[in-house]
């Protein structure tokens, strides 16, 4: 494998009286959901939050391979169980109409528009669900999938029935030590032809009014929230607006970051920057109310949260260009930031330019 392993062994992952966590990680989901701001919410079928501590791990870097375990037997059955992996699939692509549905999501923008301009809200990200024919093979369309992504964070799991994987476009939140950091993403353009077509949909994108002034919304409210957990005078914006490419789109990004009060954690920015500003909208309480109105289905994980935490660093990346399945249904996800200045038109191209990214790797 041009590298080697390295087996690690814990003796415990908990503390033999108490019951406390002694190492390793944690990880899981939560989803975007009314509970997390405290209003009422229709429920789906999968669980608002999991956490889930692992037995054992493999982490992958290039060249290596780390296997943490609790026994030696353990690290030795990882290990082989690595070296005859194989990365050969024989699967095939599922066709995809992303176009489905259309026009009632058009319908649905056009609404969300007249509510903004009645003065009900600021903003509002709207989202269409494709089903799909079949169920997906997870494993392979990861494999085909991160080939053509370029995420910020990616992930697959299973669990309990249910199935998600996802090229996560967008940190919620990192927190390193008492260093928070969120990266809100707002303001879309395609980039899914040669180079010069990129570059001028990134020029394009870069000065459009109204994909400007959603991001600096975006922005304004990043800094409002961490403002409220963050020591007086620590926030601040390092990286406004620059352009983050992303599989099939481009947007214009930014980061905000600021330094703990001395009175809180992890846990408490990530109540106060969960749910996202960018899958939700502004006010946030009222775009949530919105959003179960106008979408009715639940989201289930769309647009939730994958979590990765331990000791020393809470990860939360947002859940988009993911595909979803349980044993009722299989289905791929996106939406637009709806504002003032949205047209059903433009919103419903832009959701197709984000279910790019998953829709033709999606393997059967």
């Amino acid at each position: 494998m041009g590298g080697g392993f390295h087996c690690r062994l814990r003796a415990s992952f908990y503390g033999a009286s108490s019951g406390e966590r002694t190492s390793g990680i944690w990880t899981g989901w939560v989803q975007l959901c009314g509970a997390c701001a405290g209003i009422a919410f229709n429920a789906g079928e999968w669980p608002l939050l999991t956490l889930t501590v692992p037995r054992e791990e493999l982490i992958f870097e290039k060249g290596n391979v780390t296997v943490y375990a609790d026994s030696a037997d353990g690290c030795r059955r990882l290990c082989e169980w690595v070296k005859e992996a194989g990365t050969t699939t024989q699967n095939a692509p599922l066709a995809v109409d992303t176009a489905l549905n259309g026009e009632a999501y058009k319908q649905q923008v056009a609404r969300a528009v007249a509510e903004i301009r009645r003065g009900e809200y600021v903003k509002v990200i709207v989202s269409r669900a494709i089903p799909l024919p079949s169920r997906i093979d997870m494993p392979a369309t990861l494999l085909y999938g991160r080939q053509a992504n370029t995420p910020v964070r990616s992930f697959m799991f299973r669990q309990e029935g249910r199935e998600a994987l996802g090229f996560s476009p967008e940190l919620v939140m990192s927190v390193t030590g008492n260093k928070v950091v969120t990266e809100p993403l707002a303001g879309t353009r395609d980039r899914m032809g040669n180079p010069e077509h990129n570059k001028a949909k990134e020029a394009e994108l870069l000065h459009d009014s109204k994909e400007v002034l959603e991001h600096i919304l975006s922005v304004k409210e990043a800094i409002a929230e961490l403002e409220a957990v963050c020591q007086p005078g620590s926030v601040v914006v390092e990286d406004l607006m620059s352009v983050r490419q992303r599989g099939s789109v481009q947007h214009l990004g930014s980061g905000v970051s600021g330094q703990l009060s001395e009175n809180k954690d992890a846990w408490d920015a990530f109540t106060v920057l969960f749910p996202s500003i960018t899958a939700s909208g502004i006010p946030k309480n009222a775009a949530l109310n919105a959003i179960m109105q106008i979408e009715k289905t639940p989201r289930e994980l769309y647009s939730g949260a994958i979590l990765l935490l331990d000791d020393t660093r809470f990860d939360a990346a947002l859940v988009l260009r993911s595909v979803f399945q349980d044993s009722q249904r299989s289905w791929i996800q996106a939406g637009a930031g709806i504002i003032a200045q949205s047209t059903p038109e433009r919103e419903l191209t832009e959701t197709r330019e984000k279910l790019a990214s998953i829709a033709p790797y999606l393997m059967v």
